[in-house]
């Protein structure tokens, strides 16, 4: 049998994409090597508590956001129970304490009376934030040919274009030189993986439109509740989704167009195209089966710096959160204003100092624990190479380590965390590349440098014909929101590649 079109990788984007193409009566086949789907924003259970594995909360989610609307368009959004969010999170520095609640006009109003000699500067920081988005959206919005899309840029969209060129920190330095004000401002940071100094202003300010401006939400029962009602109208289309079911190799004829995939288990289906949502550098230096193509993606892609990764420890309370002072569900916590020093904190393993994060997703949905119970996130970045070469018993003792060392500090702000603690289990990159199949436990695919985001990112398109990207390494980057944004656009090109074949064919 062969199918229109085989989707490798339950991530995000894959599970969007094979999604939009069942819905336009293409035969899908959805290959998943995991058990459950979702990728790094999967869930697990521990002694009754549901733990969101990496998600905090995602934008675009909220009342007509994109995600949310699309849900709607295919009859999704029925079959789930949103929690509407009230604010963001509570913001901590040395000097400084607030709420970020998702109305552009409130965190104005914060800067101004907190930095009140930046008045002017902060209304003029705003306004070529706003002009930049409405450009944004407006390039985002057209229909036009990619060519000719291109070239009314330049006179449409020059904030645009602008800003691309620019990092986070260049951008805002335009407007202030107040470094406590651009470090409160760039807090979001850590949801891309760069400092701003490092930081593509392009993407920066489009995270921070999603998570401080714009309302979002959460999902009842967890974000594995989203990917199940996903993959059941997937196959309520007449589609097929596998699990346990990893891609060995991708088959092409003599490197031209796609043919088939084979599995682990040595199974070969044929297809017309292929999206694949494992990560990048797997599906293009490994997977496919040309030498030479594999030899010419290994060149260009070893040049492409990968993100960071993370440590995480994940917390059953024996009570709520909220009850030792959790008040948000989340925690942004910073030991200086100087985000540079923050993230080498991370390569220096100064886990003393370097920034954390702090969720509680029960605040949010009690039914995640045991009644009358809670449970916290805390993550911090980490690098695969403090891991990699530790033995076993080394790698134990270390996590343990590391683990107690973030419930202590994080217990500054929470009072008697410790002692309420009924379970506990810690995530390290090398559990980041294990579960996520991402090299070196990168989270958030390849960097968003200025060189590596917006149209620099690698494409979607790949040098085989029929064979396409979708997810965090690709345009336009990491998130559930990029990720959606990727496997839509993804579709879109297979869906075009299908129907150019189909013609080609007639004739």
């Amino acid at each position: 049998m062969e199918y229109d079109c085989i989707v490798i990788g339950a991530g995000v984007g894959g599970l969007i994409a094979g999604l939009k193409l069942s819905q336009e009566n293409k035969r899908i086949l959805l290959l998943e090597a995991q058990p459950v789907p979702g990728g790094f924003a999967t869930t697990f259970k521990r002694n009754g508590f549901i733990f969101e594995s990496a998600l905090h909360c995602v934008d675009a989610l909220g009342p007509d956001g994109e995600i949310r609307e699309f849900l709607k368009e295919h009859n999704i959004d029925k079959t789930l129970d949103f929690s509407e969010l009230n604010d963001f999170a509570r913001i901590i520095y040395p000097g400084h304490d607030f709420v970020v609640n998702f109305k552009e006009e409130d965190l104005i109003d914060y800067f101004k009376k907190t930095f009140p000699d930046e008045s002017k500067n902060i209304d003029r920081l705003f306004h070529a934030m706003g002009r930049f988005l409405e450009q944004f959206d407006r390039y985002r919005e057209s229909n036009l040919p990619s060519w000719l899309e291109f070239i009314l840029l330049i006179f449409f969209c020059p904030s645009l274009i602008g800003i691309s060129m620019l990092t986070a920190q260049q951008f805002i330095e335009k407007y202030t030189k107040d470094k406590k004000l651009i470090a409160i401002f760039t807090d979001i940071w850590r949801f891309i993986g760069l400092p701003p100094s490092r930081l593509s202003a392009l993407y920066f300010l489009i995270v921070l439109r999603g998570y401080y401006c714009e309302p979002t939400a959460y999902i009842k029962g967890g974000f594995s509740e989203l990917f199940a009602a996903i993959v059941s109208k997937i196959r309520e289309n007449g589609s097929e989704v596998r699990f346990n079911a990893r891609v060995d190799k991708i088959i092409t004829h003599k490197g031209k167009r796609v043919k088939s995939v084979i599995t682990a288990k040595g199974e070969e289906f044929y297809t017309k195209a292929i999206i694949s949502n494992a990560n990048a550098i797997d599906s293009l230096t490994n997977l496919v089966d040309n030498d030479k193509i594999k030899a010419d993606y290994l060149r260009k892609l070893a040049a492409l710096e990968k993100s960071i990764s993370a440590f995480q420890v994940y917390l059953g309370l024996k009570v709520p959160a909220k009850s030792l002072g959790m008040s948000h569900q989340i925690l942004s916590i910073n030991t200086t204003y100087n985000h540079d020093e923050n993230y080498n904190y991370c390569f220096s393993q100064d886990y003393d100092n370097c920034s954390l994060e702090i969720v509680d997703h029960s605040q949010i949905d009690s039914s995640l624990v045991p009644q009358g119970k809670g449970s916290l996130l805390i993550m911090i970045f980490d690098l695969y190479a403090h891991w990699k070469d530790l033995t076993q018993e080394e790698y134990k003792l270390r996590k343990q380590e590391v683990a107690d060392k973030l419930i202590e500090r994080a217990e500054k702000y929470l009072p008697g965390l410790s002692k309420n603690i009924e379970v506990i289990e810690a995530a390290t990159p090398l559990t980041m590349q294990r579960f996520g199949l991402s090299p070196e436990g990168a989270i958030y695919g390849f960097t968003q440098t200025v060189k590596q985001s917006g149209i620099n990112r690698l494409s979607q398109k790949t040098a085989v014909g029929g064979l396409f990207l979708t997810g965090a390494w690709t345009r336009p980057g990491h998130g559930v929101h990029g990720c959606f944004v990727s496997g839509t656009e993804a579709a879109d090109l297979a869906l075009d590649y299908l129907k150019k074949a189909a013609a080609y064919r007639v004739k």
